[in-house]
């Protein structure tokens, strides 16, 4: 009884300061969030130098899964493209100054452009940053490596992912107060 008391405190305490669910349906929104990112193509990601490769791959993927995540889109309203860079950086030097660390960063340069207007509506750049220890067996840092960049590639996901809900987000919200203002006006 205390726990539902508690849960039912702290729903009412979310509200009363104006907590809104980033991808639930605005009032007088034909589109929720959610099928507002559905409508995100993402094009061919591609390193600095413009190579395809398997990061640029995973990066895509992941993408294309978290926009839409219940199912196939309804039209293509926006296009995401994506650049990215890896830099590698080794340190924690041993007397035979061999290399103990690795430290892995990932840059993803991306722009959001409307496909009607051909705008651009964002523009903005994501990081993350992994280190992993080496050891004697290169195998064994080639896995570690490997993996580095796969959780690179996630995070790197999951703030675009999440700069652009916020993004439409915000721009719901100042349509919804737009259309409020202009129904003031008009009474």
């Amino acid at each position: 009884m205390l726990r539902i008391g508690l849960f039912t405190i702290l729903l009412m305490s979310l509200s009363a300061c104006g907590f809104k669910p980033m991808y639930g349906k605005m009032a007088g929104q034909d589109q929720n969030l959610e099928q507002i990112m559905a409508n995100i193509r993402v094009e061919d990601i591609r390193d600095a130098d413009g190579r395809n490769s398997r990061i640029g791959q995973v990066i895509r993927n992941n993408m294309m899964s978290r926009l839409r995540a219940k199912g196939a889109r309804e039209a293509v309203d926006y296009s995401l493209k994506i650049t990215f860079q890896v830099e590698e950086h080794g340190y924690g030097f041993t007397e035979d100054e061999s290399v103990t660390a690795q430290s892995l960063k990932l840059v993803a340069l991306y722009q959001l452009e409307d496909i009607a207007t051909g705008e651009k509506v964002m523009e903005d750049a994501a990081r993350a940053l992994v280190t992993f220890d080496l050891v004697q067996s290169d195998y064994s840092n080639m896995v570690a490596r490997n993996a580095a960049l796969t959780r690179l590639s996630e995070e790197v996901t999951n703030r675009i992912t999440a700069r652009i809900g916020a993004f439409f987000s915000a721009r719901q919200r100042e349509m919804q107060k737009s259309a409020q203002k202009d129904i003031l006006a008009g009474q």
